[in-house]
């Protein structure tokens, strides 16, 4: 007799995805019930039909095998792209009109891992939605329904759809650029992309490789992003550019061997974005630099603060009719993109302003402000209630003395009209981020010990380095 119901292991359902150690969080049978579990959900909601795609790592394929056999019991109609970026999986749900999509991918996490990100044409699926799945498949609240199976090979018309966004000329300079895909899901229409792009250009990582010889695919991190500034420096190239494992995040790399973070890429990016769009909104996270508000404003923008999260950052972008936005960690997204984070998007864009740009990537990096800035520092929780009831109380404390007090995530507080300090509940474990960022040593060190002393009161010592 075929099981029933089926419990995942409650880890697995983060905020944003699902994502757990293949063989351990993560099976064939879990995949199959999370099949069974989504397409129930999706029936509730009146849907017929899901595109489903893989990331390249060497799990992706079987979990998606298991994954389509459990969505067609539910009577959802499955359309398998096959090997696809997550934004190329987000976009077919509009180039396909199809009511869904899910992909298979652990983003930039080691290749053990895997996992699951889903979404409705309407809307992104995460947090009490995700957790609402899972209890479909536990309490065996499964719909059964006879789906059918499409294989549909959207490659070529994904790489025409990201090819229209670049925007050069005869006057526009060309670029000389190294690409590195870390071997992820962009390694597999790179070449093509490239081709098209004006210059003398470099590929490395360029092979699809689950098992990530070379480094993770993490644009975020320093040192992940060592072997593309080694390639930009030893070649004399103008720009390097990375991209994560699924292929929705971009990072940056200078001729200088500089390495951008995730808002000063906004920063640059949305200089471009309000030359043509005065007056709009700018999407930015908490523990975004002050630097990238006060550019906002400097350039005819309007600053919008957010708690951090791809899928909190989409829904906010449509409640507000925001059209640009990006995160710390190097997702940049656009409102003419569906409100998606696409890596190659994003790179496109940066081509097109630093080619048709009087000033190069390097002389408007020298002209942000300098700020001394902490690293993000984790600080363990007992357990989950903890970690949200310490930011809360610290931060009406803060207010009870005057202070400039932001509560959209946790609270950032201010010790004068730019210096800062953070303190924020993780979203996925019990843990609490600190930061501070201040625009001289001096006002760094008020924000460090400011922050210190509050979370003392709590039990908590912290160390900044």
């Amino acid at each position: 007799m075929e099981q029933k119901k089926h419990k995942f292991v409650p880890s697995i359902l983060k905020m944003y995805d699902i994502r757990g150690v293949v063989g351990k969080d993560l099976t064939n049978v879990d995949a199959y019930f999370m099949g069974k579990a989504f397409g129930t959900f999706l029936r509730n909601l009146n849907k017929k039909t899901c595109t489903v795609g893989m990331d390249g790592r060497n799990s992706s394929q079987e979990i998606k095998d298991y994954f389509i056999n459990g969505l067609l019991t539910t009577g959802i109609d499955a359309i398998d792209l096959g090997l696809v970026m997550s934004p190329c999986m987000y976009w077919s749900v509009w180039h396909l009109n199809a009511d869904a999509g899910m992909i298979i991918t652990a983003s930039h996490n080691p290749s053990e891992y895997n996992g699951f990100k889903m979404l409705t044409k309407e809307d992104p699926i995460w947090g009490e939605d995700i957790q609402k799945i899972g209890k479909i498949s536990e309490n065996g609240e499964l719909v059964t329904g006879k789906g059918k199976l499409i294989e549909v090979n959207i490659r070529a018309d994904y790489i025409k759809y990201v090819l229209s966004f670049l925007k050069l000329n005869s006057k526009s300079k060309t670029l000389n650029m190294v690409f590195d895909t870390g071997n992820g899901v962009v390694a597999d229409v790179i070449h093509e992309v490239v081709s098209k792009i004006p210059g003398n250009h470099k590929i490395i990582c360029d092979t699809v490789d689950g098992n990530f010889p070379n480094h993770l695919p993490d644009p975020s991190l320093e040192k992940e992003m060592q072997m593309l500034k080694n390639e930009v420096i030893k070649g004399h190239f103008d720009l390097g550019i990375s991209f994560d494992g699924d292929g929705d995040r971009v990072g940056f790399v200078d001729s200088e061997g500089y390495i951008y973070f995730g808002d000063e890429i906004l920063d640059i990016l949305m200089r471009d974005f309000l030359k043509e769009n005065p007056g709009e909104k700018v999407l930015f996270e908490i523990s975004s630099s002050q630097v990238l508000v006060n550019d906002i404003k400097k350039f005819g923008g309007i600053p919008v603060m957010w708690k951090p999260g791809h899928s909190t950052f989409k829904a906010k972008m449509k409640e507000d009719n925001i059209k640009i936005a990006g995160e710390t960690s190097c997702h940049i997204y656009y409102g003419e993109n569906h409100n998606f984070d696409d890596s190659l998007i994003g790179a496109i864009k940066m081509i097109n302003f630093l080619s048709n740009s009087k000033e190069s990537i390097e002389q408007i990096r020298k002209s942000f402000p300098k700020t001394y800035l902490t690293k993000k520092i984790k600080v363990r929780t007992p357990d989950d209630i903890v970690k949200y009831t310490v930011p809360n109380e610290i931060a009406e404390e803060m207010k009870l003395k005057g202070r400039k007090v932001i509560q959209i995530d946790g609270a950032r507080v201010y010790t004068n009209d730019n210096d800062w300090w953070l303190i924020r509940s993780s979203n996925t474990e019990p843990a609490m981020t600190a930061r501070c960022e201040a625009m001289t040593p001096e006002g760094l060190k008020v924000c460090e010990k400011e922050l210190t002393e509050e979370l003392k009161k709590y039990g908590f010592d912290i160390k900044f380095e």
